[in-house]
């Protein structure tokens, strides 16, 4: 056997950006890998409607197979709502390094978001982290047409201290609590369907260990 690696050397490695490489990981990526895990078990939450070609057409519901996830985004030059196409698929770096990398792109005067981060079809959920802005508790997220099917607002994080009534003999504990607000498109998911999707992604949450069997 001959190794003619020195006449035809091993392609070098995409270079990866400054701002695409993994920095720290914050609650975000966590919330957004268990909103597509949820997503996948929900097919609904997967939908999107599209308008008719006339006035007269009804819209038509497509059931997407892969999570696709809005963020709202605030940019010195506005607001803007790039993608992150099968999230479900990503790792917990890997989305990590996905947002701050749009974010990077979001910062640039003039915004350097590109039609590839903003896909026409967009997400079927919207996430806005409120909470990294100000000391806001909660909002109240509002869907607009063609924005998926639902919209969530994560508030600022804040440690509770709760307490056990007396004669408990569990002592009390400080636990740590994020306000998160809904709102869906209800031509598509009903007001019961949302409360159980929303059960589904607190179980992922509250039950972060459930990652450990996907390699997160």
């Amino acid at each position: 056997m001959v190794n003619p690696s020195a006449f035809y050397p091993a392609p070098a490695p995409p270079s990866t950006p400054e701002s695409g490489k993994f920095a720290k990981l914050t609650y975000l990526p966590f919330l957004l890998k268990m909103l597509a895990n949820s997503m996948m078990e929900w097919p609904l939450l997967r939908a999107s409607i599209t308008s008719g070609a006339n006035t007269n057409a009804k819209p038509t519901l497509t059931m997407r197979p892969s999570a696709d996830v809005t963020l709202a985004l605030s940019t010195p030059t506005g607001l803007y709502t790039p993608t992150i196409s099968s999230a479900q698929s990503l790792s917990m770096h890997s989305l990590a390094s996905c947002v701050a990398h749009l974010a990077h792109l979001g910062r640039q005067v003039p915004c350097a978001l590109t039609p590839r981060d903003m896909p026409r079809h967009g997400g079927t959920i919207s996430m806005s982290n409120v909470g990294a802005i100000g000391k806001g508790e909660g909002a109240s997220p509002v869907l607009v047409p063609g924005g998926g099917v639902a919209i969530l607002g994560v508030g600022r994080q804040r440690f509770s201290d709760e307490f056990c009534p007396p004669g408990a003999s569990i002592p009390g504990e400080r636990r740590l609590k994020v306000d998160v607000s809904w709102s869906a498109d209800h031509r598509v998911v009903e007001g019961t369907e949302l409360a159980a999707f929303v059960e589904t992604w607190r179980g992922w949450v509250e039950n972060p260990e459930r990652l450990i069997a996907e390699g997160v």
